[in-house]
């Protein structure tokens, strides 16, 4: 518990003497902050020092008792007042008691035990009410806060569902946004490489995070006039103001970066001027983000911005043929056709208007045309193995921007050629064999490492090295995308629940099935199955 400080002041030395001396102040938990001759020295340290109990004379030099009482009760209204008075001095004490200070002590006949007590009770007093204070601080909080949540909800729900007008009528009867209906725009702001942020485990939390970029938006955004700031979801934030300029998200982007070390990404509406039409605001502000598909992380972009278009079309690519592809893995042609890809990947970067969801398509496409290839060449493609800690689905489907996918793709068909060429004429001697016989026969039980090392004689660890060495690829990794591979074919057939798959590919558990399934298609796979029937 905090110490109670007592100022003491009175003209006096002798007086102020014994009281600092005669009474043990530190043992009862008080603090004595300073000392006083007249009321102009007694502001002075109160403007210095927090203080509960004031001791003070009536008649001083400079400023008497009662001016500063006068003084202490219109700024520090908290602070306790108590008179050292003379008995000649009764008239001025009722003032004093008028003014507020709240006791009286006689200096001739004061006791030192007296006076402890009278203090002990105003310290008691002075506890309560604070404690007091802090709860109604704390319950304002507390309705500050739901307050918050309801008009973040509300705002929430605006922008991203449907809502009628007379449903959005009685929902913001009494609601008070910081921005005006008649004159909007709306922005989605993104951090970049979100789950590579996240992963990186800076922040410790994704709430964490989540607050950390709030505070600087919000920072800034007070600057710039204000406005609404919401997070949407992991990772992203509407911004609803009556101002949203370049300048502004510029600043935004520069202090999230040196404040919080991220990259962020914006896409701006056009200018609104009616509530209703919110969820169209964010649904154009979203579509115009997703320009950082070509532009690349830290992209700011606007609806309009000469050039936009949300309807726009994208290039279209003649995916090389089988035999393509075989002189690819035979060596004889690799340029060429790393030429060509990369020839569609400059001509969908500068279509930045273009759907990134088409682009994903011809880039599905492409990666179809090669498995088949790969099928023809006797290498299955769930074979081969990650490259960079991904798989090609994933990175097609869930790339941020091109250019993440142009370099990881165009790394992943060199190292998987090189691996296929390599392996052309390899015979796997008779236990790596053995092993691979026992993974596609069995994927659908436990299989376990150390059980399909006794069976070939092997150490646990010596089989894993050599099996990496001969197949270029993790036993672990490569019985998951076995199981994953049939996974496919049998999401394919709507008679199978998918806790019926995960246990017919050999996971007792679901939601590790789904996990992996995630990691390696780039959706979970019930979103696999719906994209399959669609």
């Amino acid at each position: 518990m905090t110490n109670t400080n007592v100022l003491i002041v009175d003209d006096e030395m002798l007086v102020r003497l014994s009281l600092k001396t005669l009474i043990p102040w530190s043992e009862h938990g008080f603090h004595i902050i300073g000392e006083a001759q007249n009321g102009v020295e007694a502001l002075e340290i109160l403007e210095r020092e927090d203080c509960h109990i004031v001791l003070t004379d009536i008649r001083m030099p400079d400023m008497d008792g009662l001016e500063l009482i006068s003084r202490i009760r219109g700024s520090w209204p908290m602070a306790k007042c108590v008179i050292l008075s003379n008995h000649n001095d009764f008239e001025y004490v009722q003032q004093a008691l008028r003014l507020g200070a709240v006791d009286y002590l006689l200096k001739l006949a004061w006791v030192p035990e007296e006076l402890l007590e009278k203090c002990k009770r105003l310290q008691q007093e002075v506890r309560e009410e604070e404690e007091a204070l802090a709860e109604q601080h704390r319950a304002a909080f507390r309705m500050h806060r739901l307050d918050r949540e309801a008009k973040e909800a509300l705002l929430r729900s605006l922008l991203t569902k449907h809502t009628t007008r007379l449903e959005l009528e009685n929902a913001t009867t009494d609601a008070e946004f910081e921005f005006s209906a008649r004159r909007y725009r709306t922005a989605v702001v993104a951090v970049d490489r979100y789950e590579h942020v996240i992963e990186e485990n800076r922040f410790r939390s994704e709430q964490l995070l989540a607050y950390t970029v709030a505070n600087v938006l919000n920072e800034i955004l007070r600057k710039y006039g204000g406005g609404e700031l919401i997070e949407v979801s992991g990772g992203t934030f509407a911004i609803v103001s009556s101002e949203i300029g370049g300048e502004m998200l510029q600043h935004m982007r520069e202090a999230t970066g040196a404040y919080a070390k991220i990259s962020i990404s914006c896409g701006v509406s056009r200018t609104y001027n009616d509530l209703s039409e919110l969820y169209a605001s964010f649904h154009e502000a979203k579509s115009v983000l997703q320009r950082r598909f070509f532009c690349g992380s830290g992209t700011i972009a606007f609806a309009d911005a000469k050039g936009f278009s949300s309807s726009a079309g994208t290039v279209r690519i003649q995916v090389p043929g089988e035999e393509a592809w075989l002189k690819l893995f035979s060596g004889a042609s690799e340029d060429p056709v790393m030429t060509e890809l990369e020839d569609w990947f400059a001509q969908w970067r500068v279509q930045d208007d273009s759907d990134p969801e088409l682009v994903r398509d011809e880039l599905l496409h492409l990666l179809y045309g090669w498995n088949k290839a790969l099928e023809g060449r006797g290498t299955p493609y769930y074979a081969l193995p990650e490259y960079e800690g991904r798989y090609p689905f994933d990175v097609i489907r869930n790339g941020e921007t091109l250019e993440e996918i142009r370099g990881w793709l165009t790394g992943w068909i060199r190292k998987s050629a090189a691996i296929v060429r390599e392996s052309a004429n390899v015979k796997y001697r008779p236990e790596i064999q053995k092993v691979l016989d026992m993974i596609h026969d069995e994927y659908a039980t436990q299989l376990k490492v150390s059980d399909m090392a006794k069976r070939v004689g092997f150490a646990e660890n010596y089989l894993s090295v050599l099996f990496r060495k001969e197949t270029g690829s993790k036993i672990v990794d490569y019985l998951t995308s076995v199981r994953m591979e049939k996974a496919r074919e049998l999401l394919k057939d709507p008679a199978y629940k998918i806790y019926e798959i995960s246990e017919m590919v050999g996971y007792g558990d679901s939601n590790h099935f789904s996990k992996y399934f995630k990691k390696i298609e780039g959706v979970f796979p019930l979103e696999y199955r719906k994209m399959h029937f669609r």
